[in-house]
């Protein structure tokens, strides 16, 4: 029965189905040869219409045989059902309206044939309307490849360019501390440094001890541009694993374990955001619907992955569909090429695998 759930299968079925009728009918009555090259020729025309896709007119041979053969024999009455039902299955069912007529003015006709009519029209409609459907869904399908692929090159491209965002921000603070140094800390010291050099040669005390004050006060804006650059290059607030840990140590509900391997300098700054939401996620839904006394937090990295993992030791008080909030972290991790994973049959775990770039 699978075979006839596409469309062309059924139209073929149905066209055999036609000509078989006919050999019937022909093997019932008489053996003229006439009838026998009628159905030869409509088995022919329906041969290449399998094979080739041939215009709308062509319907029209079929049912010219076919009421040449009118006055010979009544089998080309039934053989008028093949071309009404390929015009039905083209949308063209008002232009099957004359073989109705025909009926009605050859009283030669059988009586039961206007039914048969029926039937052919009817399932060339029917054909008809499955073909339309299936060309729809084609389409919509392609559609919808043609959106992912768009929606993956998209996310290639934002990746690229948050990649290459991040390398000119890192180039651009290295210049930045390299012409602060220079500048400053730089020239400070190579004051003392002259300053020094000049007092093997002063003879007198007092240009001498003008020569380490001057000393002094260069170390000590040496210094202090050494400490400005140091604290404009440390970040006011806590970024990757830190952010990770701080929130792990400042939810109070229960007690939670907080555990990390790896070099954790892999993971760019975009994984991190996704990583502090799954974290702030999991908790809030263990203090939520879990009585679980103890949580357990574990940040790895392992070749070219990164793996967040959040596990409680109690059981959930109802075991609910996955909220909203999850279900969008879940299309995050999706949209970076990593998944998100949530169990409930042994407390609450969360998992969240995501993937590292690749080194060049």
């Amino acid at each position: 029965m699978e075979s006839f759930t596409e469309p062309m299968r059924f139209v073929n079925s149905w066209r055999i189905l036609n000509l078989v009728f006919l050999i019937f009918l022909w093997a019932k009555g008489e053996y003229a040869t006439s009838v026998f090259i009628l159905i030869l020729l409509l088995l022919f025309l329906m041969s290449i219409r399998w094979r080739f896709k041939l215009p709308v007119w062509s319907v029209m041979l079929d049912a010219a045989v076919c009421i040449l053969y009118l006055p010979y024999t009544s089998i080309a009455y039934f053989g008028l059902s093949l071309p009404l039902f390929e015009l039905a299955l083209r949308g063209k069912w008002p232009f099957a309206l004359p073989f109705f007529i025909i009926l009605f003015v050859t009283p030669a006709s059988p009586a039961w044939l206007f039914w048969y009519f029926v039937l052919a029209l009817f399932m060339g409609l029917f054909s008809y309307a499955s073909l339309q459907n299936l060309q729809k869904y084609k389409q919509e399908a392609d559609e919808q490849r043609k959106a992912r692929y768009e929606l993956e090159r998209i996310k290639t491209d934002l990746l690229a360019a948050n990649q290459s965002v991040s390398q000119q921000a890192e180039l651009m603070e290295r210049f930045r501390m390299a012409r602060q140094l220079h500048d400053h800390l730089g020239h400070d010291l190579t004051g003392a440094a002259l300053a020094l050099q000049a007092y093997e040669y002063v003879q007198e005390p007092e240009e001498a001890q003008k020569l380490l004050q001057e000393v002094k006060r260069r170390l000590e804006l040496s210094t202090k541009s050494l400490r400005e650059t140091v604290h404009n290059a440390t970040p006011s607030a806590l970024i990757g694993v830190e952010n990770l840990e701080y929130v792990a140590r400042n939810f109070y509900q229960v007690e939670v374990r907080f555990e990390k391997s790896g070099d954790l300098l892999l993971v760019p700054a975009y994984h991190w955001g996704l990583l502090e939401a799954c974290l702030k996620e999991a908790l809030t839904n263990v203090a939520r619907h879990s009585d679980a006394t103890g949580v357990e937090v574990k940040v790895q990295v392992a070749g070219s992955i990164v793996r967040l993992l959040v596990q409680d030791n109690g059981t959930l008080q109802k075991k609910e569909q996955t909220g909203s909030g999850l279900r969008s972290l879940q299309m995050r991790a999706r949209s970076l090429g990593g998944s998100l994973s949530i169990s409930a049959n042994n407390g609450f775990l969360l998992v969240c695998v995501l993937p590292l770039l690749e080194k060049g």
